[in-house]
C-alpha cells in the first residue's frame, strides 16, 4: 500500500470535474480533511508557496487553518486525493493518485 496524504500536502480531489486544489489539515489511513485552497486568503496563499511541503512549518501552518471557523473543511476519502506536490522524503504516488505534479 501507498503512502496517504499528509499533514500540510496539497492535493487535488479527483472525483469531481473540476479537480479542485485541497490542503489537508488532517489525515488517517482512510481519509483526508483540509480546505480548498480557493477559499484561502491571498496572504495565506503566499505564506503556503513560501513554505516546503515537508516542513515543519508548512504543517504548523496547514493545522491552524483546519482549526479556524471561518472556512469550510471537506473530508475525502485517501483514493480520491491526487498528488498536486510531494513531500520530498515521500517519492511515490498517493493509493489512487497521479505521479507528479501538474
Amino acid at each position: 500500500m501507498t503512502a496517504h496524504p499528509t499533514v500540510g500536502e496539497i492535493v487535488a480531489i479527483t472525483t469531481t470535474d473540476s479537480e479542485p486544489l485541497l490542503l489537508v489539515c488532517r489525515s488517517t489511513d482512510e481519509h483526508s480533511t483540509g480546505v480548498l485552497l480557493a477559499d484561502l486568503a491571498t496572504e495565506t496563499l503566499h505564506r503556503l508557496r513560501a513554505s516546503e511541503p515537508d516542513t515543519a512549518t508548512r504543517r504548523q501552518l496547514a493545522q491552524a487553518i483546519g482549526r479556524t471557523d471561518d472556512l469550510m473543511s471537506f473530508t475525502v476519502p485517501a483514493t480520491d486525493c491526487a498528488l498536486v506536490e510531494r513531500d520530498s522524503s515521500r517519492p511515490g504516488p498517493f493509493e489512487g493518485g497521479d505521479n507528479g505534479p501538474r
